[in-house]
């Protein structure tokens, strides 16, 4: 931890401009993936940014824990807002009365933004998650090493699934032997997610033949069926037979740090036709990927990556199948699976140096299969590194 309080530091500092910026007065972090952005710990606690001074960190739970893990020299006991507010008052810290506070409108449960209502009523409430999500984007050298790492397990989730691939196994017994084994070499054995109804079993899709055409649930399109109503994506019961391609779609997790990573694989050898499929995909995947720059915006993104399916003849069949298609190409990754911004339709913002994008093109073809290739890319000051180095190929064992 000591030897990255400066990136900490400059977080915080960040934060802070954009708070003078807005005219805040201090925002109150309290959602565990910004709480550990910021103050290096994701236990249970309300991170007090003023938009001058050093911040402090109130404990809700293990206060002598947290004090030896976080950066921060201000760390007290505090177990409501009310006991906050006091200490704040004690410490000369609290706002004028009029002023606004920072919360995370998108991810705090309703009753705890009634609470802050009450105990705030002083003080107009103010949605800080863009200006957040604004910093976020661009990643520091720890995080992108950190996703490096997360990748690295990918690759080892990757063997497992090559290794086990026969005609027979289900499904679910292919997602847990890729999750086993990017847990066994580290992993969190979770994924983390932005948005409240964010949800994937296991960490990832493992989806085959004709359920690989299927478009369940929300905010994907190679989806899988699921086990059941209860969970109606991802890995099925399914039995893979000769000549299935199955599309493995896992993000893996690794000290908070996500890599996100799809490949495709054939039971036996693919024919010419899937083959055919395939290259094509990875063809448009590598266009789209040189697109990727400093100033590009996700919407060009998507909208050149759609002109390369339709020269292809299969617009119909790209990002999902006929009226269940998706209007994106790709999103951001960090400490969230799913960080803005979405590469598609309605975002025309330029994407900066230093944000790590991920681009997963599919074609869904029902009665032939679905393909899909994503890849982690980073976007450099002239250009972009693809951080996933994984070989794009459709994998198969004779």
């Amino acid at each position: 931890m000591q030897a990255n309080i400066e990136i900490y530091q400059k977080r915080v500092a960040g934060l802070q401009e954009l708070l003078r910026e807005n005219n805040v007065s201090a925002a109150l972090i309290m959602y565990p993936r910004d709480l550990f952005y910021y103050s290096g710990t994701a236990q249970p606690s309300n991170l007090w940014i003023p938009s001058h001074g050093d911040p402090v960190l109130f404990t809700r739970r293990a206060h002598d824990m947290t004090k030896r893990v976080t950066w921060i020299s201000q760390i007290i006991q505090a177990n409501s807002f009310k006991e906050m507010l006091s200490v704040l008052d004690e410490l000369k810290m609290t706002p004028e009365k009029g002023g606004k506070i920072g919360i995370q409108q998108d991810v705090l449960p309703t009753n705890i933004g009634l609470s802050l209502l009450k105990n705030l009523k002083d003080y107009s409430l103010m949605n800080v998650s863009k200006l957040i999500s604004q910093k976020r984007l661009v990643k520091d050298p720890v995080e992108i090493n950190n996703i490096r790492l997360s990748i690295d397990l990918w690759k080892e989730g990757h063997k497992a699934v090559l290794n086990s691939i026969e005609e027979g196994i289900t499904e679910y017994e292919l997602a847990a032997n890729m999750e086993f084994a990017a847990r066994k070499k580290g992993g969190d054995g979770v994924v983390w997610f932005r948005r409240w109804d964010g949800c994937l079993p296991g960490g990832g899709i493992v989806t085959s033949g004709p359920n690989a055409w299927e478009v369940s649930g929300h905010a994907m399109t190679v989806t899988g069926v699921g086990i059941s109503e209860s969970l109606p994506w991802g890995a099925s019961k399914r039995k893979v037979k000769k000549g299935d391609l199955i599309v493995v779609d896992y993000g893996v997790c690794r000290e908070g740090y996500h890599a996100d990573m799809a490949r495709t694989y054939c039971v036996g050898k693919p024919n010419e036709k899937q083959r055919d499929l395939w290259n094509r995909l990875v063809e448009l995947h590598l266009q789209v990927i040189e697109q990727i720059k400093p100033g590009v915006t996700g919407e060009e993104l998507y909208l050149y990556s759609e002109k390369l399916a339709k020269k292809e003849g299969l617009d119909e069949n790209f990002m999902g199948v006929g009226n269940n298609r998706g209007q994106y190409i790709g999103h951001s990754i960090g400490l969230e699976i799913d960080e803005e911004p979405v590469l598609g339709i309605g975002y025309k913002q330029p994407l900066p140096a230093g944000a790590i994008v991920t681009i997963e093109p599919k074609f869904m073809v029902p009665g032939l299969g679905s393909v899909m290739v994503e890849d982690d890319i980073l976007i450099t000051n002239t250009g972009n590194e693809i951080l996933s180095t994984l070989d794009r190929e459709l994998f198969y064992i004779d």
